[in-house]
């Protein structure tokens, strides 16, 4: 059943699905969908045009769906966001910029931790994790299983790739890559995230291919092409390490190294 406070501000507009939660003082806006089993919390602020997904739940005081930070730029596209995430205290999410033609999308199981900012025509893969003050730029992609640390920082237009993890106070101005870490306020390669690849249940023959793809990318001495073919040539047929190949080849601001 529907359970909308009697404080709630939601437009008529709004389409909230039959066992929607909205607190206290919360608004909802025109152009917003609330799919099945959302809970918003109290004094959340939420426009449109925004669609949020099932049984994800928003605590208060967040801003979703807000203008685009753009100087210059009126209006905005729009916003989606997947099943399952946690959103929680403080936290603002923007719509996409109208001129770019997207929108900003999340998708499902994340965890946004209180104070963390996305910015307009972002894309948030799936099962990641954005610490307390992490904030993205606009236009930023982060790929699934990804973890950001507190008060870390990534650049617009920069990537965060599948697996990594992003260490607190990290300023990151070229790509994180793939299964890796990145640290530091200048922000440099680390090491593979092993760690966090055992969590996920990678083998422990499946992690050493990953370290012998970095060993041979940055400790071989040989210029990135030629590095990556031999990479290629080693264990190219392991299908994290093809999706590594991928991400180095397709960077256009260039990838993070020790």
């Amino acid at each position: 059943m529907r359970r909308v406070h009697p404080t709630a501000v939601v437009d008529p507009a709004a389409k909230l699905a039959g066992d929607v939660v909205v607190g206290p003082y919360s608004v909802v806006g025109d152009g917003v969908e609330l799919d099945e089993g959302v809970e918003i919390g109290s004094h959340v602020v939420l426009t449109g045009p925004t669609r949020i997904g099932a049984r994800t739940r928003i605590f208060p005081f967040c801003v979703i769906g807000g203008e685009p930070q753009v100087q210059g730029v009126e209006g905005r596209s729009w916003l989606r966001i997947g099943r399952d995430n946690v959103i929680r205290e403080y936290t603002s999410i923007h719509c996409g910029t109208p001129s770019e033609g997207g929108g900003t999308r999340i998708g499902d199981g994340n965890f946004l931790l209180n104070n963390v900012h996305v910015a307009h025509d972002c894309r948030l893969g799936s099962h990641c994790v954005m610490t307390s003050f992490a904030a993205l730029a606009g236009h930023v992609e982060v790929l699934d299983h990804a973890v950001l640390g507190a008060r870390s920082g990534v650049h617009q237009f920069c990537r965060v790739g599948e697996s990594s993890f992003i260490g607190g106070g990290t300023r990151l101005s070229k790509d994180a890559p793939p299964f890796g870490r990145v640290m530091g306020e200048r922000a440099r390669f680390a090491g593979v995230n092993t760690l966090g690849l055992e969590r996920r249940g990678f083998s422990a023959e499946r992690v050493a291919d990953i370290k012998h793809a970095y060993h041979l990318l940055f400790q071989s001495r040989l210029r990135l092409e030629p590095a990556l073919l031999r990479v290629e040539a080693e264990c190219g047929e392991v299908p994290e390490v093809a999706r590594l190949l991928g991400f180095f080849r397709s960077s256009m601001r260039g990838v993070t190294r020790p």
